[in-house]
């Protein structure tokens, strides 16, 4: 499943230079995966498994910087699915424009919290990280 959110860009995000310090990216890149999440079963079914998860790698590759009052088209699309790891790839990109601006690719674990160790992801897992809710 594909998934798109946009953020403007807002004078607290930009840095003394005039644009968005590197930090931010990653902080923007979080919160549009949590859009992603809020959109779907993943996290109802995690809860209720006692399970969560946890970003173990992140590869990000600037392209062009953000400025104050931009919107950004963030969109997250699966690119693996493992044992108890996911990876996804994040592409950020100028709303007006569709000038790509970075991209990510993120690589998470699904931890069982009761013993914090990597959880199976099974079919049901996948299929609620890919089911938008109803």
């Amino acid at each position: 499943m594909d998934f798109s959110t946009d953020i403007k860009i807002r004078g607290f995000h930009i840095d003394v230079f005039g644009h968005m310090n590197n930090a931010r990216y990653l902080e923007l890149m979080e919160e549009a995966r949590w859009s992603y999440i809020d959109a779907t079963n993943f996290q109802d079914y995690l809860t209720k498994n006692n399970w969560g998860f946890a970003v173990v790698n992140i590869n990000i590759s600037y392209k062009r910087p953000a400025h104050n009052g931009d919107t950004l088209t963030f969109t997250q699309t699966i690119k693996r699915m493992g044992n108890s790891s996911m990876t996804i790839d994040q592409v950020m990109t100028k709303k007006s424009t569709g000038e790509l601006v970075a991209s990510a690719e993120v690589t998470f674990v699904v931890l069982d919290l009761s013993t914090h160790r990597p959880a199976r992801i099974t079919e049901e897992v996948k299929y609620a990280f890919v089911t938008p809710k109803s």
